[in-house]
C-alpha cells in the first residue's frame, strides 16, 4: 500500500513539472508574438498559441488579425 501511493505521488509530480515545462513555453511563444513586428514571423506562432490554449474560432480569427496588424476592437 505504501509502495501505491508513492508511485501515485511521484507521478503526480512528474504531470506536474510537465505542466511547468508547458507554461515556460507558452509564455515564450507569447512573449515572441508580443515583441515580433506583425507579418509573417506572427502568423507562425498562431498554430502553437491556437494548440495551446485552445481557442475558440473567433478567438483565432481575432488573433490571425492582430498577427496581421488589422485588428480593430469594436464594442
Amino acid at each position: 500500500m505504501l509502495l501505491k501511493s508513492e508511485v501515485r505521488r511521484l507521478e503526480r509530480n512528474h504531470e506536474r513539472e510537465k505542466s511547468v515545462a508547458n507554461l515556460e513555453y507558452l509564455k515564450n511563444v507569447l512573449l515572441q508574438f508580443i515583441f515580433l513586428q506583425s507579418g509573417s514571423e506572427r502568423q507562425a506562432l498562431l498554430p502553437v498559441i491556437h494548440t495551446m490554449l485552445q481557442l475558440s474560432p473567433e478567438e483565432k480569427r481575432k488573433l490571425a488579425a492582430i498577427a496581421q496588424g488589422m485588428y480593430q476592437e469594436t464594442r
